[in-house]
């Protein structure tokens, strides 16, 4: 947590809620249409989570994942990767099987205490799948 008792993900969250709400704004007074060029780049807020995820040390699978599919989607958006049809028909089972993940508490933990003679080093080590806490 930092000084104001926010994490960086409410932060991230709280900034996109602002800067759509400064384009709707723009495109209402000003007439002009900013989405369209916009909305090419709305992945790039998957890759940030993805780096968040990473970077908090929260989950690294997740956070590679989120980090892969926002690049796919990305590529995809700017007309540099091209797939067949069918995987991005499907593309939604990989956020199925994330959520699944997630409800059904894949994330093992697992202790490991060390204690030395006479008391004078006591480690713990709290272990949850691909990270250490």
């Amino acid at each position: 947590m930092n000084k104001m008792g926010k994490s960086p993900g409410q932060w991230l969250f709280g900034l996109i809620i602002l800067v759509i709400g400064i384009i709707f704004l723009l495109e209402n007074l000003l007439g002009i249409s900013i989405w369209g060029r916009i909305w090419l780049f709305w992945p790039i807020f998957i890759l940030l989570w993805g780096l968040m995820e990473i970077l908090q040390k929260k989950s690294i699978f997740f956070g590679l994942i989120l980090l892969a599919m926002g690049a796919l989607f990305l590529l995809k958006n700017l007309e540099l990767l091209q797939l067949p049809d069918l995987i991005w028909k499907y593309w939604p089972v990989i956020i199925i099987a994330l959520g699944l993940d997630q409800l059904m508490g894949g994330h093992e933990s697992t202790i490991i205490k060390t204690s030395h003679a006479g008391g004078k080093t006591n480690k713990k080590m709290l272990v949850q799948d691909d990270e250490i806490i």
